[in-house]
């Protein structure tokens, strides 16, 4: 086929400005892309830089830790010394005797000291759930109640439940599935542990018709076992962290 030359400069005229459209469209594509990329990467940056230093985090987070438990035994160390004095001050006798052991029973009323001796444990477990008005298998806050007035009754010097001291100021009531003794919401199961005479704790919570047969006979399938008595429980202060 032959051109005429005019029409060869027609179309060497419109490929030329075809190439030049396409350079326009890719520079601009291409200077689109370097803006993304340096957003990106600026982007990526700025998060790199805002992450927290975890490693850091968890070393600072391990040393605090650390600390809490040193301070805690120094805490137990100086309880010890102070209970120490306070036994020889109270064998010597005298005006300050009396006054210490007001102090003492003062401070096991209100569990503002951590406390051990001979007493008594036992476990609560909530029923087998099923769908149907699943309430009914679950422990309530009239339960432990219950437990825990026996206990006192019982001549109990100190009771917790899950290391939760219980004093006569502490609420234990339901919130949904879970129970708030004092400022804890408490699951199952329920540990609950006295000190005193083991005893006569003891003979309280297995006395024939009482409050833990009372328990096992409500036929919700709860699982309360047996007390059992114990020559050294620790039960921590009010507020205590174990």
């Amino acid at each position: 086929m032959i051109f005429a030359r005019g029409e060869v400069f027609e179309a060497m005229e419109s490929a030329s400005r075809q190439i030049a459209a396409f350079t326009v469209v890719l520079s601009v594509l291409g200077m689109m892309l370097a803006v993304q990329y340096r957003d990106v990467t600026l982007g990526g940056a700025a998060l790199f830089s805002t992450m927290p230093d975890i490693s850091g985090a968890v070393s600072r987070l391990d040393a605090v830790d650390a600390e809490n438990h040193r301070l805690l035994e120094q805490t137990r160390v100086t309880e010890q010394k102070i209970n120490k004095l306070e036994s020889q001050m109270i064998q010597e006798g005298g005006a300050s005797s009396q006054a210490l052991l007001l102090m003492r029973s003062a401070a096991l009323l209100n569990g503002s000291t951590n406390v051990h001796g001979p007493g008594v444990t036992l476990t609560i477990r909530d029923g087998h759930l099923t769908g149907f008005a699943y309430e009914q298998f679950l422990t309530h806050d009239w339960d432990l109640r219950s437990v825990v007035n026996e206990l006192f009754l019982a001549g109990a010097d100190a009771v917790s439940i899950n290391q939760v001291r219980i004093t006569m100021q502490t609420g234990i009531f339901c919130i949904g599935p879970l129970i708030r003794v004092g400022s804890a919401k408490l699951g199952p199961p329920f540990v609950i542990r006295a000190i005193g005479n083991k005893t006569l704790l003891t003979d309280a919570l297995n006395l024939p018709g009482g409050v833990l047969d009372a328990l096992r006979a409500a036929n919700r399938g709860l699982q309360v076992s047996k007390p059992v008595a114990h020559s050294d429980v620790q039960i921590l202060a009010a507020g205590g962290v174990g």
